[in-house]
């Protein structure tokens, strides 16, 4: 089962919403699923996730030092190593559903799960990208640019979940007002580097910034061949069947 996955297995078996019970009597009226309103009161405000400290490096502690800190990628050493931090990414959730009720009082628990599928998968994603940008610097010889990387990083988030709103998908199938409040926050980023995400926001601009980080010579490289280096390296290189990272789930 892909981290991700088991993740989200992980933080709905403890999270205290529940499903309709279809057992009840046909003459009874039927359980909507909304979750209650206080359900998450405890979480904190959504601003504290607004700030991040960079997420890629050499090494980290066992534990983050902030609740902010959702994921890592450390370095290629006898592999890299992404980390999901389960417990800030629940608190996350929890906390992204106590915003959006605030201003849509109809979030139903099916809606919640996909909120936290939406919130997973987006910092595996950008973690994934991190790979991405490490895996190139040893293969062509790049340098390490911390905050340009984490603007590149988040954008990289945007086109991945641009390409997931298909009508069937866990986006696709969440209530439009519901996702509209959800993506507000998670792109609401106010520290360097990750709030200039904005500028790499459509693709062919994140495919040149990508393509001048990651490869500058391939300008000439490719010249005239239509090869697009970007867009091969954001979908392949995290996918070879040898790649050099390894994966886990932190406290």
């Amino acid at each position: 089962m892909p981290i991700t996955d088991t993740l989200i297995k992980q933080i709905l078996a403890d999270a205290p919403i529940q499903h309709r019970n279809l057992s009840s009597p046909v003459e009874e009226a039927p359980d909507d699923c909304l979750l209650p309103s206080d359900i998450f009161d405890d979480a904190p405000d959504i601003e504290i996730f607004h700030e991040r400290a960079p997420d890629s490096g050499k090494s980290f502690p066992e534990s983050p030092a902030s609740v902010s800190v959702l994921g890592t990628y450390r370095f290629m050493a006898s592999p890299g190593m992404i980390t999901l931090y389960r417990g800030n990414i629940e608190t996350y959730w929890k906390t992204h559903i106590r915003h959006a009720q605030q201003q849509f009082p109809f979030v139903t628990t099916k809606d919640a799960e996909r909120v936290l599928q939406l919130l997973v998968y987006s910092v595996y994603q950008h973690e994934r990208f991190h790979y991405v940008c490490d895996f190139c610097r040893r293969l062509f010889g790049g340098s390490f640019d911390r905050w340009h990387e984490e603007a590149l990083a988040v954008a990289w988030e945007w086109q991945w979940l641009r390409s997931q709103e298909r009508w069937n998908s866990f986006s696709g199938l969440m209530h439009p007002t519901l996702r509209r409040i959800v993506l507000q926050s998670l792109f609401d980023h106010r520290s360097p580097g990750y709030r200039d995400w904005r500028q790499f926001a459509g693709q062919a601009a994140f495919h040149t910034a990508v393509t001048a980080y990651l490869y500058p010579a391939s300008a000439q490289t490719f010249a005239d061949t239509g090869f697009n280096f970007a867009a091969w390296a954001v979908a392949h290189v995290p996918d070879d069947a040898n790649r050099a990272w390894d994966e886990r789930i932190g406290s």
